[in-house]
């Protein structure tokens, strides 16, 4: 008897979910690389809104105009900001810093997260989160080697990055009480669409035909993957979608060194393991406290 998708196990279900979700947001990577060469920052960041929203408006109106109505709709439009203002730091560091570098860098918000939790939303101050700070961000320092390397501007805006998308989460977190899934997707692309698209404006310049397919594949991989990820986290427990998001990284290596011949050193390896293991505990701990 051949096996159904309803059939098949949560963790299943979670580990196709997340492997589509790292294959979606890496073909993206390379695209802003590659469009990185003929079109502004600004211009892809408003297609990865804008075309993700298109691709997205399916799943959010799929009960009508209820993911509208949201308790909190001005609180929700932060999200949007926060948005705009990472795409701002990830498309401009991807330009010049290694795919996987950036990835690996990434996870550092799913440790920063909870230790800013601490501080405002006046969660437990638990030990195990400051040490796996403190682990992660030795991590951080093995694959960028400041002393042993040049460190760009651009590694310094992923590091960067890595706060405000914790701050991008710690607002999820919070809204989550009162609002669906929905209603914060809805409501984040809502606010970062024109936002993008104001600041796109300095820099506005018709693209050629390639350059319209980047942005298109940049937006439908954004969307795609936006909706992956949000299955992928509804599929099964935290600490099983962290596992199987840590394949963004091998993806992540395996897709710019077919398109781009970019293949990460073992620094990057050895200090992605680091934060990874930290990340892993922290969460362990912090599913088995509560």
């Amino acid at each position: 008897m051949p096996l159904t998708w309803s059939a098949l196990p949560p963790v299943a279900k979670t580990a196709v979910w997340m492997v589509l979700c790292g294959i979606f947001f890496s073909v993206m990577s390379v695209l802003i690389r590659i469009g990185s060469a003929e079109l502004p920052a600004t211009t892809m960041i408003v297609a990865r809104n804008g075309i993700a929203f298109l691709c997205l408006a399916p799943f959010l109106f799929r009960h009508g105009l209820q993911v509208v109505r949201a308790p909190r709709p001005f609180f929700l439009m932060w999200l949007g900001a926060i948005q705009v203002l990472s795409n701002v730091g990830w498309f401009l560091a991807l330009k010049v810093v290694p795919i996987a570098d950036a990835t690996a860098i990434s996870f550092l918000t799913t440790i920063i997260t909870p230790v800013l939790a601490i501080y405002f939303l006046r969660e437990p101050p638990r030990p195990v989160r400051f040490m796996a700070l403190a682990v992660g961000l030795i991590g951080a320092v093995v694959i960028v080697r400041p002393g042993f390397q040049e460190t760009s501007p651009e590694v310094l805006m992923l590091l960067g990055n890595a706060v405000i998308y914790a701050g991008f989460a710690l607002i999820i977190r919070n809204a989550s009480r009162d609002h669906s899934s929905e209603m914060i997707v809805f409501y984040t692309l809502a606010s970062a669409v024109p936002l993008a698209a104001v600041i796109a404006i300095p820099d506005l310049a018709w693209p050629s035909s390639w350059g319209w397919a980047i942005l298109l594949g940049i937006g439908f991989c954004a969307g795609l993957g936006q909706i992956t990820a949000t299955l992928g986290y509804a599929s099964g427990e935290t600490s099983l979608v962290m596992a199987f998001d840590f394949l963004k990284l091998p993806i992540a290596a395996a897709v710019s060194m077919l398109i781009l011949s970019e293949a990460p050193d073992r620094w990057t390896w050895i200090g992605a393991a680091v934060i990874f293991a930290a990340a892993w505990v922290m969460v362990r701990n912090e599913t088995r406290t509560k």
